[in-house]
């Protein structure tokens, strides 16, 4: 049964460890986290490609709002933190290449954030000073000192649509000629003029750096990166979807295997328990057969220590009947003495009596015999006689009265005629219990003091109650 028992105890180990793992395995197969992840990488790539998309426009769109192109960048970094932190925290903890792929993410995504910034920065600039490059033209074309330079007024259109062209990222087959003739002009108009030349050098001058910048995000591969998330990711679901399916077929051959052996311990349950009913019969019989033994045994002995007890207070009793019993017989034996003188006296008196009956004339014959009689009498001083046998008999029904007194108490302690319970008084038994130990008393020069108080009468069984009592005097006596 031991051997059954650790058997059962690592099957069932065996499918606790199993029921964990498939259930582990299930949370990581939620149908709902798997939704709500693939949705979050979905809309990180449609971020992404607007993005993209909006990138091209504020490339050729001189009034484009490049705010729209931080908040979309802000929108993809919430995003991805909520994918990396949240959906995709334990993934990239349980597999190393999701971790890789959304690594390389986050650096190009960290790479494209600082060049963005820059790149709007820039090309902000460049937009603002084309405007002003846009307002200043056309005031200074409507100038009366333009209006008389044709070549001028033509040489400013020119200019202004090569910076334009050259604002949304067009190669100029020819420059840009910012000179103006050295002619006395008012101090505004060469204000303006300054104004020109130094908007149009910044465009000029920011165009390479902003170009290279568009490009540079361009060629940047995010959607590739995110396709690269969506892969692993679904693969990992995939390997789940297969582990999953792994232990649940172990479940299912786990739980095959665990009927097949409680089958298997029911069947050699039922035969050992079938052999077993024998062994407990002739066990049951032999415990009966020790059993009956062991209640002779204790009767026997219970037996033995009552003859015991029995033995020493039958002594004691013995000893204590011995005492007037002794002396009665003393008596008897004196009073037989008494008697035979007695008997002289009367003898005598019969010996007048019948003189006196059969010869009433013979008076000298009749008081011959008076006169024996009275010396017997006289000589056998049947006074004394008579007061000595009155004491012997009255010693000696003192000494009987002690001896039924002490047989009568021991009935009393043995009860054997009352053994059932009955109304007893206490005080009665506790007589009895100190006549019957009497002997002990004496012998061990022990002082009784009753102080009995008004006690009701008890339902007992008194001949156990008289023992108790007798064993509590006797180990008193004897302590």
């Amino acid at each position: 049964m031991r051997t059954y028992a650790i058997i059962l105890a690592i099957l069932i180990l065996i499918g606790v460890g199993l029921t964990i793992q498939f259930f582990t395995q299930d949370q990581r197969l939620d149908q709902t986290v798997y939704s709500q992840t693939t949705e979050s990488i979905r809309n990180l790539q449609s971020l992404d490609k607007n993005l993209r998309l909006l990138l091209g426009q504020s490339r050729y769109n001189t009034e484009f709002n490049h705010q729209q192109l931080t908040e979309l960048n802000t929108s993809i970094s919430d995003e991805f933190d909520n994918l990396r932190y949240d959906a995709l925290f334990e993934e990239i903890e349980g597999s190393e290449r999701m971790g890789k792929a959304v690594a390389d993410f986050e650096e190009a995504f960290l790479n494209r954030q600082e060049m963005l910034d820059e790149y709007v920065t820039g090309h902000a600039e460049i937009a603002n000073n084309l405007l002003i490059v846009k307002l200043i033209a056309d005031e200074l074309q409507q100038e009366e000192y333009f209006q008389s330079m044709p070549e001028l007024i033509s040489n400013l259109s020119a200019n202004k649509a090569r910076l334009f062209a050259l604002a949304l990222g067009s190669e100029l087959s020819d420059g840009i000629d910012l000179t103006m003739p050295e002619t006395e002009i008012s101090d505004a108009l060469r204000q303006r003029i300054n104004e020109y030349q130094r908007a149009a050098g910044i465009i000029m001058q920011q165009q390479p750096r902003s170009k290279a910048l568009f490009d540079q995000l361009s060629a940047l591969n995010t959607g590739d990166l995110l396709d690269s998330i969506e892969e692993e990711y679904t693969g990992y679901h995939n390997l789940a979807i297969g582990d999953s399916n792994r232990y649940r077929n172990a479940l299912i051959i786990y739980g095959l295997a665990l009927l097949v052996a409680l089958l298997f311990f029911g069947f050699r349950i039922w035969r050992n328990y079938t052999s077993m009913e024998q062994q407990v019969a002739d066990r049951t019989a032999e415990i009966e057969a020790a059993y009956r033994d062991l209640q002779e045994s204790q009767e026997q002995l219970i037996q033995s220590e009552k003859m015991a007890s029995l033995g020493q207070m039958v002594a004691g009793v013995a000893h204590e009947i011995n005492t007037p019993l002794g002396y009665v017989t003393s008596n008897i034996d004196t009073l037989k003495l008494n008697l035979v003188d007695i008997g002289a006296v009367l003898d005598g008196v019969n010996d007048i009596y019948l003189a006196a009956k059969n010869d009433p004339g013979d008076k000298k014959n009749i008081s011959t015999k008076l006169v024996q009689t009275l010396n017997t009498y006289r000589n056998k001083d049947a006074d004394e006689v008579m007061q000595e046998s009155r004491q012997l008999l009255g010693d000696g029904a003192y000494g009987l009265s002690e001896i039924s007194k002490l047989v009568t108490s021991l009935k009393d302690f043995a009860r054997l005629d009352r053994q059932s319970s009955e109304q007893v008084d206490v005080h009665e038994c506790i007589e009895s219990s100190l006549t019957i130990a009497s002997n002990h008393i004496r012998k061990h020069n022990v002082s009784v003091q009753k102080r009995f108080s008004n006690l009701p009468r008890i339902t007992c069984i008194p001949s156990k109650l008289n023992q108790l009592f007798l064993n509590i005097i006797t180990n008193a006596c004897q302590a």
